[in-house]
């Protein structure tokens, strides 16, 4: 984890730095969606459970409480990558020197790629915990997997981004076909999610 996380400050400071900072930008915003979003569902389990479960309701907790990590993680991360790229892109600018740039563009690429997979590993990680959410609190968990499934869309935007600012063909296609694969297999999810019934 990072020293200095967003998840340690409160919503209003998010809010006020949001609005009025460079970053945290989108895909901080979309991470953290996306974890308030799973948030939703591991309530569900936690109220769910009972004291003879088998240890099933247990090892579903432990899987959402890494998930939730890794968002956090990710969150963190995007206003880091974006950091590093603005101070390599200002060196770059004076010394001409590109590598260090380079590795800053991939890092910016990369980065909400590897959100937008955490994403939709919450939302199947949803969908196989839902059957042990109690009919009560179903509402939770599917307005949760929406918002998981906003945040991967919303992660996803900054992909376009990054698509439109390379220029090697082969590159932007390789780019745009993972994020038709991760947006596509998001949505088949969370239209089995909200169609599906206890």
């Amino acid at each position: 984890m990072a020293t200095s996380t967003i998840t340690q400050i409160t919503l209003d400071a998010f809010r006020d730095d949001i609005q009025s900072r460079a970053m945290p930008g989108c895909g901080a915003v979309a991470a953290n969606a996306a974890a308030n979003g799973l948030a939703l569902v591991l309530k569900g389990l936690r109220l769910t459970q009972s004291n003879d479960d088998d240890g099933t309701a247990q090892r579903l907790i432990a899987q959402a409480q890494r998930l939730l990590e890794q968002l956090g993680d990710y969150a963190d991360e995007d206003i880091a990558a974006f950091k590093a790229y603005l101070a390599a892109k200002k060196r770059n600018d004076k010394s001409d020197s590109e590598a260090e740039l380079e590795e800053a563009v991939e890092r910016i690429n990369q980065v909400p790629l590897d959100t937008a997979r955490c994403c939709l590993e919450a939302l199947e990680y949803t969908e196989q915990a839902i059957g042990d959410i109690k009919a009560a609190l179903q509402s939770d968990a599917r307005a949760g997997a929406q918002l998981i499934h906003a945040g991967l869309s919303m992660v996803l935007i900054n992909v376009d981004t990054n698509i439109d600012g390379l220029e090697d063909e082969a590159e932007r296609r390789q780019l745009a076909d993972q994020r038709a694969s991760l947006q596509a297999e998001a949505d088949r999810l969370l239209e089995r999610l909200l169609r599906a019934r206890s």
